[in-house]
This record gives structure tokens, C-alpha cells and sequence, in this order.
């Protein structure tokens, strides 16, 4: 049974990242693999916290990941606002994918983000990347409209932050679940 088609295992993800001998990015944080996985149409969660350091959580819609490792999140503005303003203000992110079929989880973090414009490609990636989630949450048992509401953005809502990964965990249900993925 191929790995995808049956749950995740946080010891096999810890295994797969001390085993890796491909290519990494920011400064050897995600490799190849993991950059495909965040940008491959999964639950995406951002967390962050205000100055009072009460906890903020947000939904993003979709990643890309450059060539160097920059993470670059869209997501809805107007329900993230108050996320949106702790990052404009300096707090860190940890920012959680995960793919419902798996369970599989990895968190990236990092001491801040930079609030920035959706570029062109912004737009076509989150389309993708939320058909993908749609489908996904489809196969899994949910039943519309949830789905596609859960999914849904209109363009002029989109906004964007990036930051670069300065470490990533393991967030996989089961034992070894918030292990540091180290080489």
C-alpha cells in the first residue's frame, strides 16, 4: 500500500527527513518533499498571537514556496483581520498543513511573516489548491454545501504573507507527534 493511500506516521516522517539526500530550502528546513506537500492542496491553518499573547488562528486558502524556501500563504482577509494585524505587527506564525485522507501534518514556524500584495500567480494557485481541498474533504465523507464553503474565496478577498521557515515539525497524530523534522 502506497504511503498516500493509508494514514501518516509521525516516525515515518521523521525517518523520510533524516534519510533525505535531495534538495532543502530555507537554509535546509523543507526539502523538495515537503514543499510539494504545503503546496499541494491541503488544510491549511495559520496561528500567531496578539499583544495581550492570547492565541490567533486563521485559515489560509493556499501556499507557494519559491525557490529559496520563502512561504508565501493567501488567504481570505476580511474574517483574518485580527491575524493579519499581529502579523503586521511583528508576532511570530506557525503555520500547519494537513491532508485530511492522511492525517498527515507538518507545521512550518517562524519569528515573523511579511504581510504582502497577492502577485499573479496567487490567484490560479489558490483555485487550484482549494479544488484539490474540495475534492479531498468530498472523498473523505463531507457532504455540500460544507465543502465549498469551507473553500470558497472571491479574488478581491485574497491576501498574502510569506516568511521564511526557520523550523518545521512533525504534527501527525500518534507517537513522536511535534518532533522537530531535522536532518
Amino acid at each position: 500500500m502506497l504511503r498516500a493511500d493509508r494514514p501518516s506516521r509521525p516516525s515515518e516522517e521523521l525517518a523520510d527527513r533524516r534519510g533525505w539526500t535531495g534538495p532543502t530550502y530555507a537554509n535546509g528546513v523543507l526539502t523538495a518533499e515537503l514543499a510539494e506537500f504545503c503546496q499541494s492542496g491541503v488544510s491549511v491553518v495559520m496561528a500567531s498571537r496578539d499583544e495581550a499573547g492570547s492565541p490567533l488562528v486563521a485559515r489560509g486558502l493556499a501556499c507557494r514556496i519559491d525557490g529559496e524556501g520563502r512561504v508565501r500563504v493567501m488567504y481570505r482577509e476580511p474574517p483574518n483581520t485580527a491575524f493579519q494585524d499581529a502579523i503586521a505587527a511583528g508576532a511570530p506564525i506557525a503555520v500547519t498543513f494537513t491532508r485530511p485522507y492522511s492525517h498527515r501534518s507538518i507545521q512550518l514556524k517562524a519569528r515573523r511573516a511579511d504581510l504582502v500584495r497577492p502577485a499573479p500567480p496567487d490567484g490560479p494557485a489558490t483555485l487550484v489548491q482549494t479544488r484539490v481541498f474540495r475534492d479531498e474533504l468530498v472523498g473523505v465523507g463531507h457532504d455540500e454545501p460544507f465543502p465549498g464553503f469551507y473553500t470558497h474565496f472571491e479574488p478581491h478577498e485574497l491576501a498574502a504573507l510569506e516568511f521564511l521557515p526557520e523550523s518545521a515539525f512533525v504534527q501527525t497524530p500518534g507517537p513522536s507527534a511535534g518532533s522537530a523534522l531535522e536532518p
